[in-house]
Order: C-alpha cells, then sequence, then structure tokens
C-alpha cells in the first residue's frame, strides 16, 4: 500500500471545505438500488443537484445509479476530499485504510457496532481513531447519517428526508447527537419554509464532536446561529469553548438536551449526588456559556428565528425581574399561556394606563387588573391590534411579549398576522401563539422572523428560556490554599468524616469542636464539654442517622459511653460488613439554619457546587442552587436567593437574620475545589449562625479521585 499523504491536521475553518464544500466525494460500498442503505446517499446527491464530483466505490458494477464505478479509491481519476463509508462494520477499517492512504481529509462513517455497542465496538472505535489521526484524516461518526449543506446542494446523508422537493438554504446550523432527529429537524423546517445553513449527525463522535465542529462553524459566514440535539457531553470543556466563541461571533445556541428524567440519580451516595442529577449539572453548564436550553422538541426549531441578531444580557431577565406581557384576541387562548407563564414563576404585566387608552381610542375597554391584554374577537382590526402592541412594546415594564391570535388566523391568515408582524424585529421579543393551530400563519409569521407556536406549552417555554438566557459568566480559576492541598494530599484512600473535616478546616471553613474515639473507654479525650452529639465513624456509611449511627442530646461522660456502645450495637446490626475507624464526640451547634454545601466532580460538565435545605429532609424538598465552580463571592449570593428555603436567613417573621456573608464565603471557599482532583466534598449541615457570627459545619462526606 503506498504511504499516506501528510497532511497538517484539520481544524477550525480549515475543516468546513472537506466537510461541508467537498468538491469530489467518494462512496464507498455504493449501492445500485437506491432503496437500499448503501444507495440513498449518491441517489439523494444527484436528486439534490450537488455540482461537484461524485465517485460510487464497487468493485462487482460497472455502474452504480448511472455513474461509473470504481474498483478503489486509487483507481479514480482524482484525488477526493470526503468519502462516505457505507460498508458493513467489519469492512470499515480496512476502507478507512485505504482512504489515508488515498489522502481523503474528511470520511463518514455510516455503520454502527461502534462504542455503542460495548467493549468490542468501544475497541473497534479506537482504531478508527487510530487511522484516522495517523493518515492526517477526520473522522465523522462512525454511527451517524451524514451531513447536508443546502448552500452547497451537499446532500450527503442517508436519512430518507432527503425525499423532500428541495433544500432550503437558510441560516441556521443543526448539529445533532441523533441522526434522525437531523432529519426530522429538516422535514419541520422545509414545512415551515425554514432554511439551514448546514446540518450534521456526528453519531458516536470517535473523532469531529460537537464542541468542534461548532468552533468550525462559527467561522462559516452562512452560519448565524445554531440548534443543537443533545444526548450527552462528551467532551464539554470543548462545547464550552464552542459555546464562547459563538457569542463572542453574535451567534446564538439553542440547545434540547435528553436528561429530565431522575433515573440516573438512583446509584447516588451523598445528598449532593441525589439532589444534583446530570440534568442539574447541565442546566448550570448551560448557563454558565450562554446556551438557551428549551424543554420542548417544537420550541427547539420554532424558536430559532426570534434569536437571529439577539445577544443575552449580562444577567438574564429573570435575575432582573423581568416582565412578559400577553396580549389576545381570544381569551381562551391567551389564558392558557397566562397560566403556564405564571407557574414558571415569571411576572406577569398588566395592561398600563397608556395600553388601556389606546384600547380606549379604538373603541375596546380592557381591564387594568387583568394578567393579560383582552381585545377579544372585537379587537381583531389591524389599527386597534397596531395601537394596543405599541403602547405594550412601550411599558417599561415589559421585556417581551406574546401575541396570541385566534381561530380568525386560520380562516383569513392576513387579518392576525399582518399587525404581528410590523412588530418583528423589535428589541423586545415578540412571540406568537395560534390557536387553533394554522399552519399558512405560521409560515407567513416565520417569515418576517417571528417565532410562532402551535400550543400554549411551547409559547410559554419560549419565553421562559429567553428569560434564563445570560452571556456567559467570567471565567474565574481556581486557587486552592498551601494549607488545603496538603490535607488533600494526606487524604487516606478511603476518608472518613474526621478526614473531610480536615479538608474543611483548611479550606478556611469553621468545623465544630470534636474529638476522635476507639470507643467507650476514651471518652476522656472529649474535654469541650456537654451537651454533645456522639456518631460512628466510618467510611463505608455515608448516612449515619440511618443506621442508628448518630445520638444526639449527651449530657455526660456516662451518657457518652453508653451511646457509643449503643451506636455501635445498631450500626454492627445494619451494615455488619462496615468497617469502623472509632467513633466521633462533638459539640452541639445550633443557629439560624442548616445549609447543604456540597462540591462534585460531574462526568459530563466537570466540577460543579450545589447550595440547599440542609439536614435529614435535603434530598425530600431538593431546593437548590447549582453552578459551575469555582464561583465567585457574589454568584455565591446568587445561590442563597435562588433557593427558596433559604429566605430564613433574611430574617423571617421576627426571626433573627443569619450570617449570609459568612455563608457566601464559605461556598465559594468549597468551590475552589474545582482545582483539585477530589471526586466529592460534601458539608450537610452547615450550621448558619446570627449575623456576623459565622458557620460551623457539623458533618462532612468526603470521596477522593
Amino acid at each position: 500500500m503506498a504511504k499516506s499523504p501528510v497532511f497538517p491536521p484539520l481544524t477550525g475553518a480549515s475543516l468546513l471545505q472537506p466537510l461541508f464544500r467537498p468538491r469530489a466525494i467518494a462512496f464507498i460500498g455504493a449501492s445500485d438500488d437506491k432503496k437500499k442503505m448503501a444507495g440513498r446517499p449518491l441517489h439523494f446527491l444527484k436528486k439534490h443537484g450537488f455540482e461537484g464530483r461524485a465517485y460510487p466505490i464497487n468493485p462487482n458494477r460497472e455502474t452504480v445509479l448511472g455513474h461509473k464505478a470504481f474498483p478503489d479509491l486509487h483507481a479514480l481519476p482524482e484525488a477526493v476530499d470526503h468519502a462516505f463509508i457505507l460498508l458493513p462494520t467489519d469492512a470499515v477499517e480496512g476502507a478507512l485504510r485505504d482512504c489515508a492512504a488515498a489522502g481523503v481529509r474528511v470520511a463518514t462513517v455510516f455503520a454502527g457496532g461502534f462504542a455503542e455497542a460495548g467493549a468490542d465496538g468501544l475497541a473497534r472505535q479506537a482504531r478508527l481513531v487510530r487511522i484516522a489521526r495517523e493518515g492526517g484524516m477526520r473522522l465523522v461518526g462512525p454511527n451517524c447519517l451524514g451531513v447536508i449543506n443546502p448552500h452547497w446542494k451537499l446532500a450527503l446523508s442517508a436519512s430518507n428526508v432527503l425525499e423532500i422537493e428541495r433544500l432550503i438554504p437558510g441560516k441556521f446550523a443543526v448539529i445533532s447527537q441523533s441522526g434522525s432527529l437531523t432529519g426530522m429537524l429538516l422535514s419541520r423546517g422545509f414545512e415551515r419554509g425554514l432554511g439551514f445553513s448546514k446540518l450534521v449527525s456526528v453519531g458516536n463522535e470517535a473523532d469531529l464532536d460537537v464542541g468542534e465542529v461548532g468552533l468550525a462553524l462559527v467561522e462559516d459566514e452562512e452560519t448565524e446561529a445554531f440548534i443543537l440535539f443533545l444526548e450527552t457531553f462528551r467532551d464539554s470543556n470543548r462545547v464550552a469553548a464552542f459555546a464562547r466563541a459563538a457569542h463572542a461571533a453574535g451567534k446564538p445556541i439553542i440547545a434540547y438536551k435528553l436528561g429530565r428524567s431522575a433515573a440516573g440519580r438512583t446509584a447516588a451516595v451523598s445528598h449532593t449526588g441525589a439532589l444534583v442529577g446530570s440534568d442539574r449539572a447541565a442546566d448550570a453548564f448551560f448557563a454558565a456559556h450562554g446556551i438557551i436550553r428549551v424543554d420542548f422538541l417544537e420550541t427547539l426549531l420554532d424558536m430559532a428565528p426570534l434569536v437571529l441578531g439577539r445577544k443575552p444580557p449580562q444577567a438574564s431577565l429573570r435575575e432582573t425581574n423581568g416582565g412578559v406581557a400577553v396580549l389576545t384576541t381570544t381569551g381562551g387562548g391567551g389564558a392558557m399561556v397566562v397560566d403556564r407563564l405564571g407557574a414558571a414563576g415569571l411576572k406577569l404585566v398588566r395592561p398600563d394606563a397608556a395600553t388601556v387608552a389606546a384600547a380606549q381610542s379604538k373603541g375596546i375597554s380592557i381591564q387594568r387588573e387583568s394578567s393579560m391584554v383582552d381585545l377579544t374577537a372585537a379587537g381583531i382590526r389591524h389599527d386597534i391590534v397596531v395601537a394596543t402592541l405599541d403602547a405594550v412594546f412601550a411599558n417599561p415594564a415589559v421585556d417581551a411579549v406574546v401575541a396570541v391570535a385566534g381561530s380568525t388566523a386560520q380562516f383569513y391568515p392576513h387579518l392576525s398576522v399582518d399587525p404581528i408582524a410590523e412588530f418583528a424585529n423589535r428589541d423586545k421579543p415578540l412571540v406568537a401563539y395560534i390557536v387553533p393551530p394554522s399552519e399558512e400563519s405560521r409560515r407567513m409569521l416565520i417569515a418576517k422572523g417571528l417565532a410562532a407556536f402551535r400550543s400554549p406549552e411551547a409559547a410559554a417555554d419560549c419565553i421562559c428560556s429567553l428569560f434564563e438566557w445570560r452571556a456567559p459568566r467570567a471565567a474565574i480559576d481556581a486557587t486552592l490554599p498551601p494549607s488545603a492541598l496538603a490535607a488533600l494530599a494526606a487524604l487516606p484512600a478511603r476518608a472518613n468524616e474526621v478526614d473531610a473535616y480536615g479538608v474543611v478546616a483548611a479550606l478556611g471553613i469553621a468545623v465544630a469542636r470534636h474529638a476522635r474515639v476507639d470507643g467507650a473507654a476514651g471518652t476522656e479525650r472529649h474535654t469541650f464539654g456537654y451537651p454533645a452529639v456522639v456518631k460512628v465513624l466510618s467510611p463505608d456509611i455515608a448516612h449515619k442517622s440511618d443506621v442508628g449511627g448518630v445520638a444526639l442530646g449527651i449530657g455526660n461522660a456516662s451518657e457518652a459511653s453508653a451511646a457509643i456502645g449503643a451506636v455501635e450495637s445498631a450500626v454492627r446490626q445494619k451494615m455488619p460488613n462496615a468497617r469502623i475507624d472509632g467513633y466521633v464526640i462533638q459539640s452541639m451547634e445550633s443557629g439560624v439554619a442548616e445549609v447543604l454545601i456540597g462540591y462534585r466532580f460531574d462526568p459530563q460538565v466537570g466540577a460543579i457546587v450545589v447550595v440547599g435545605i440542609g439536614g435529614l429532609f435535603a434530598e425530600i424538598y431538593a431546593d437548590v442552587a447549582v453552578r459551575l465552580a469555582p464561583v465567585s463571592i457574589a454568584e455565591a449570593h446568587s445561590m442563597i436567593v435562588e433557593v427558596k428555603g433559604l429566605r430564613i436567613l433574611e430574617g423571617y417573621r421576627g426571626r433573627p437574620a443569619g450570617d449570609v456573608e459568612a455563608l457566601a464565603r464559605a461556598i465559594a471557599a468549597l468551590s475552589q475545589l474545582a482545582a483539585s482532583r477530589i471526586a466529592e466534598l460534601e458539608i450537610n449541615p452547615l450550621i448558619v449562625r446570627r449575623r456576623g457570627e459565622g458557620v460551623v459545619a457539623v458533618d462532612a462526606l468526603i470521596r477522593g479521585d
């Protein structure tokens, strides 16, 4: 075999040409039957008018779908930019070696049976990556449907949706970990007259992943915004770099990610792990990097026109208590949107005096105390809607508007659409909801650059997502004090609570007075008085109270000795195989509130910090705030405000106010563990004392790397 040509690695903008604008394409394993998967890509390429050269590779045929067939890549009259490998799994490695030897720059692998198929498949996939890297070639997939570039008439995909009449060039790039979802978005876009700049199914992301493809497309002049469909994060650092580059270029990103289910939390050991499944961590990731996350698949595509040319504020509209106004010509339709927005906790802006006056000038009476501007069916006239909407947009309390159109939009679309369309491209976002659904009206609104929805849920989801959107937060470097580095270095392989206390104290967080004893006979080592708490000390027991491992309100040495005996007996009965390192006698502490603060390294998004209601009921209330770690003192304050149950720290109903400043400092200090390799450290509870009196940790759990 000839030696592979040597090429510089393809990254950034250099990827765009062979990936999305190839001049010559080889179809390795192409079938002459367009009904078969191996025949569809060449068929679709011809159907949509590709103007480059296409070379089917099939040693068993003279022609394939009207094109001259070639036995292998070396028989081609020219080198190809891009190869689509359509062979079965077992033949892919050999084909990829041939591509490397022939100087192919990008190869797309259709077949599955790689990392998604277990250990053997993972090994096969690793070999593909090695072949590609050694040959200076980039790999799309495996287990993917390919790439589409409507601007280049490139339909390099096996997706049956390409039977559609034509490709519509547009401004939105779709990057999807699911091939079928790529096709679904293309199909729905076609129905709405919405075009795309690029669409790519990245499959297993063995080489090219969401982040790297996104970084390349940030430099694509035809792409002005991104739509992501994600199942997981395989390289969150690269996705973060892509998001920041897209923000700097003024190209918004909308993402739909699977994982809202709590099923993934069942194996969690700590409260932090149980409270913060991968989905809450994903929310924190999206927020930190300026990515709009939507909950409804319908929203993912239909809100896309709304974000073009928009930039997120430094603080989200939800943080600044922004308001949304609903204007409707159908009371029921408007009420459904209002109900959804209210349930999401958004502030609904009532009609102000100027809005009431604008409607009255047109003979329409609206109620000041209403949570929406209801023009009723009498208010569908163009001049009425325009005058009232103009007043709504002028209201300084309004940050976004939802316009709800009734059945007139279904039968007389221009009557409903035209006045709403006059408010496209305003500084304040405008969302339309059509009830009952009218596809013609929606297409007309989308063509004007408006987001138009078929359901109140999707319309509300769009507004809620916009209200959460904010600019990427400033990067913060994690730095641990020398004392913390030393404490972490000294941790045993299986650390217990006292080991955790050493790290907590080294971070500058006060720890309750405590003494470690071997048994009942060692209580004389307790020198700080009573009342006290007795706890079992074991690296195997995360929740001591669940197994009788805690005794409270110990009043003297005799009671302490008896409590140690009772605790040991209970633990031995419920967890006979647990390693017991001794017992802890600890001072009892009280304060204004019990708080959980936790640090955790999430396998998908990296280091996170968590704040929530502490104590035994932390998981029941699940009232937490989550951020990527580390956080600043200011961001720690915002987390405290976000946890509803911590409003008690403000001095609720005459109770003393808590030391919020000390709590914020503790959160920020704990978050610095992002500079370490530790897996998890949780303080639960952290007692928050009265204002000015600080905080104190009374229980801690730690897991090493």
